[in-house]
């Protein structure tokens, strides 16, 4: 582990990576850094990127933006924007003129009215111009601000799997990819075929077998045990990553 600053098991106060940075160790196992949210992570849990405002989504661009800009002006849906907030996150322009063009954002206005304009800078030059008929969409960093899996409704994509309970707010190293252990719901979790696993619907932060048939499931993964033991630890292989 030299080529990284923090090591894989520790948490740090301050952040010594960029949130998403991917590390692959020499077994071919994928790491992600990240930010816990407000509450500190459970060992073993799954993981998903903090929940989506959708207020967010599909906000007017305030003004026109020509050819060769690095800001776009949106005007607010309904939440104030705070420092940093988006910041590495991502913009896109999904409808009218412009659509489909994606930035990474690299700073923005704090905006304390919930419908007012807020400047995003973004990565690189605009290639379409965009009118005040363009909406654009703005979404968190995916790695700031990771919190359980919830039981129920899903909130935000799966990121990984918490190697140790790091402290709310501290930073540090998820698994998103290869062999590891996950924690299995208190559902059947057996049966030849039904080797593929996804979220759980009934137990937050745990995973569950998912036929190979199920066309719905989004798998997050596989399981390496033919039989998994219920409310247990068990061994998977993850394809987040």
């Amino acid at each position: 582990m030299t080529d990284i600053l923090q090591n894989i098991y520790d948490e740090s106060s301050g952040q010594q990576h960029k949130l998403g940075e991917l590390y692959i160790d020499p077994f071919g196992r994928k790491f992600r850094y990240v930010q816990a949210g407000a509450s500190a992570l459970v060992t073993g849990n799954l993981l998903q990127e903090a929940a989506e405002v959708t207020n967010f989504r599909s906000m007017v661009v305030q003004a026109a933006v020509a050819i060769g800009d690095t800001m776009i002006p949106v005007t607010l849906g309904g939440t104030a924007v705070t420092a940093n907030q988006f910041e590495s996150g991502d913009l896109v322009v999904e409808s009218s003129t412009g659509i489909g063009q994606v930035f990474k954002i690299v700073r923005h206005d704090v905006q304390t009215s919930t419908t007012g304009t807020c400047k995003f800078y973004v990565d690189r030059a605009v290639k379409i111009a965009l009118t005040t008929s363009s909406q654009v969409s703005v979404r968190k960093n995916a790695y700031d601000g990771v919190i359980q899996y919830p039981a129920t409704t899903q909130t935000g994509g799966a990121v990984g799997i918490a190697l140790y309970a790091m402290t709310a707010a501290y930073y540090g190293w998820i698994q998103s990819g290869g062999d590891c252990a996950a924690l299995f719901d208190d559902g059947t979790n057996t049966s030849n075929g039904v080797t593929g696993i996804v979220p759980s619907a009934s137990v937050a932060g745990s995973v569950k077998p998912a036929a190979e048939t199920d066309a719905s499931s989004a798998w997050i993964g596989w399981s390496r045990e033919v039989a998994s033991t219920d409310s247990t630890m068990g061994f998977v292989h993850l394809t987040i990553d």
